[in-house]
């Protein structure tokens, strides 16, 4: 039996190209999300379509934002969050929460029975929960998520794919 060495190959840094690999990442669709926390009273969101089930035993998703993301000192240090998963006529609420320098919240219609964090009306889904675990991987943080709360519609989901909203058909 051979055995084969678990880390990764040695890579020669000028043949990798990396706009290729965001052209590749870009073909792939996936599901919009507004990340939204309450830190000190102040609420805190951004849009993220790079989001992922881990487990359904625990219940546990995970996110990852960018370091140089405005809100990542209130997501490095919250306990809890919601996971706003857009619905298909949300575009412009995704876009606006990606502007850097605005009120995110004025764009959106907040659940009333919610004052842990902000929970989004009329998202397609919203997951509800408290931090599990944090981990600095390369220029992002990856949230993992422990869902507490499900609150779920029948509207469709907001996709993203080679940098434009589409509708599933």
């Amino acid at each position: 039996m051979q055995h084969t060495d678990p880390r990764p190959a040695e890579t020669d840094a000028s043949l990798f190209d990396p706009a290729e690999l965001r052209r590749a990442l870009a073909g792939m669709a996936t599901s919009v999300t507004l990340v939204t926390t309450n830190v000190n009273g102040a609420a805190y969101g951004f849009t993220a379509n790079s989001f992922t089930s881990v487990s359904v035993t625990p219940p546990l998703v995970a996110v990852f934002l960018a370091e140089t993301a405005e809100s990542y000192p209130a997501f490095a240090r919250t306990d809890h969050v919601a996971i706003n998963v857009l619905a298909d006529d949300q575009g412009d609420v995704a876009r606006h929460f990606a502007t850097k320098g605005i009120d995110k919240f004025s764009a959106v219609t907040l659940h009333g029975d919610y004052d842990r964090v902000p929970v989004v009306t009329g998202a397609q889904a919203s997951l509800l929960g408290q931090v599990h675990e944090r981990w600095t991987v390369g220029d992002h943080l990856m949230i993992i998520v422990q869902v507490d709360e499900v609150i779920r519609t029948e509207r469709i989901p907001l996709v993203y794919q080679n940098r434009e909203f589409r509708k599933l058909v």
